[in-house]
């Protein structure tokens, strides 16, 4: 896969940033990880003062009645059948409104742009494909930079702020896959505070002890990350104080946040989020997720029919709404299941089925990410594709599409390792409606310490 290629300065990634000295430290530091990508927010005045404001709207948490539509939606609709090809045909009453799914959006991403839209302001990210094939979706600067805006919220419910500030690091995205994009970056937000995107795989840094050496020097405020690449951290053991622990892409099992919780000294943050709209919910206790974004309608969609399950009862969890202009979504559907539940003045959505954990494990016993195998299939002219791996460590992989199997065995291979192959490819046709999923017979504690 062609890697994306940094054109921007430093200048242009931080308008408003006089003094880069900091970035430039966290970047040569001694222990840093050899940082393969440049990032920054571009955030200009203009586009900073939206960003302030929209942190107040996420603060105030002020969202729709039961049985009513947000007071937003109208104006937003309106604009969206006005502006966005993809909507133009639209019926102007929300329920007559068609739901959307992810590969309608995958197929042709500029059919959901605005056209008020700068082509200059755009930029895009790649879905990890934690739980189908990965797709880039577009943001602009401001809607990127608004999910620590959409963090904060969440923090804030229980007392805990970002100090941020230069020579600070707020929030480390930690990862643990066979490669990743990885960087040093500020943000113009948090007045200059640094934020980090890093890989646990000790082939990104110069040896495996500076991955411990690192956080320890930086002690960031936040950590993120998913629920494997925690349990790898916490098997480090390094002497770090964060603020919070947020953990999403799956689902975060109960043992697993008492023990971080009770390693790390904070709470841990099980959020339920998509790349194609950010965050949606977080979750304190075992499958309730209090919604945090009173800027995102969320409804229960019927499985099979466009209509809203009643309150309480199981259907696919869809959203409408956001304020990114490069992919506003009207009645998008999540690929996730579940029900929603209005308590007081507060939405939770529970009994949520969709990205739990899968546990792959490697011919040396170490637990492979399937993040990393939904990046290397999409080499492959593949529609689609299943893959299963047993207790006896054997894979079964089929797929859709015109790839050849040896191909695909030896892709496999290198990322298993030993592990007996079997894979199969079908035309595409007999995939039609087949989605990319993962299974295995494996959990948690099969993997190897």
């Amino acid at each position: 896969m062609m890697k994306p290629v940094a054109v921007l300065s430093d200048n242009e990634r931080f308008p408003l940033l006089e003094d880069l000295g900091f970035l430039k430290e966290l970047r040569q530091d001694s222990s840093a990880p050899i940082f393969n990508f440049g990032s920054g927010d571009r955030l200009t005045s203009e586009k900073l003062e939206q960003v302030n404001a929209y942190a107040g709207r996420a603060r105030a948490q002020q969202f729709w009645q039961k049985d009513s539509l947000p007071d937003w939606m109208p104006e937003f609709l309106c604009w969206c059948r006005a502006t966005v090809p993809a909507y133009r045909s639209y019926q102007p009453e929300f329920l007559q409104m068609p739901s959307l799914r992810r590969e309608q959006i995958a197929g042709r991403p500029w059919k959901y742009v605005s056209d008020e839209c700068d082509p200059d302001d755009m930029l895009v990210y790649n879905t990890s494909g934690s739980t189908g094939a990965p797709m880039d979706v577009m943001f602009d600067a401001v809607s990127q930079a608004c999910w620590i805006a959409q963090l904060e919220a969440i923090l804030a419910a229980d007392g805990i702020s970002l100090e941020g500030g230069a020579g600070r690091v707020s929030i480390c995205l930690v990862c643990n896959q066979e490669s990743t994009l990885t960087y040093a970056s500020l943000s113009t937000y948090l007045r200059g505070a640094g934020i980090l995107k890093i890989n646990l795989n000790p082939a990104d840094w110069r040896k495996p002890e500076d991955r411990i050496d690192y956080l320890q020097k930086y002690d960031p405020e936040i950590l993120t990350g998913d629920p494997f690449t925690f349990l790898t951290l916490a098997e480090m053991k390094p002497q770090i104080k964060p603020k919070a622990l947020v953990s999403s892409a799956m689902t975060l099992q109960e043992g697993l946040r008492r023990r971080l919780e009770k390693q790390f000294g904070c709470p841990v943050y099980d959020i339920y989020s998509l790349t194609e709209c950010r965050m949606i919910g977080v979750a304190r206790q075992a499958g309730v997720y209090r919604l945090i974004r009173p800027d995102l309608y969320v409804e229960i969609l019927h499985a099979d029919k466009d209509e809203p399950m009643p309150i309480g009862e199981r259907g696919e969890i869809t959203v409408t709404g956001g304020i990114n202009p490069f992919l506003p979504l009207i009645r998008y559907r999540t690929g996730d299941y579940g029900c929603l539940r209005h308590d007081g003045d507060v939405l939770y959505l529970y009994d949520l089925a969709g990205r739990a954990p899968v546990v792959f494990i490697g011919g040396d016993g170490s637990f492979v990410n399937n993040v990393d195998i939904s990046r290397a299939m999409c080499e492959f002219m593949l529609a689609g594709f299943k893959l299963h791996q047993g207790r006896d460590h054997k894979v079964e992989f089929v797929g859709w599409g015109s790839a050849a199997e040896e191909d695909i065995r030896n892709v496999l291979t290198q990322i298993f390792g030993s592990s007996q192959l079997e894979v199969t490819i079908e035309a595409a046709a007999s995939g039609e409606g087949k989605k990319v999923s993962y299974s295995s017979e494996f959990t948690e504690a099969d993997i190897k310490k």
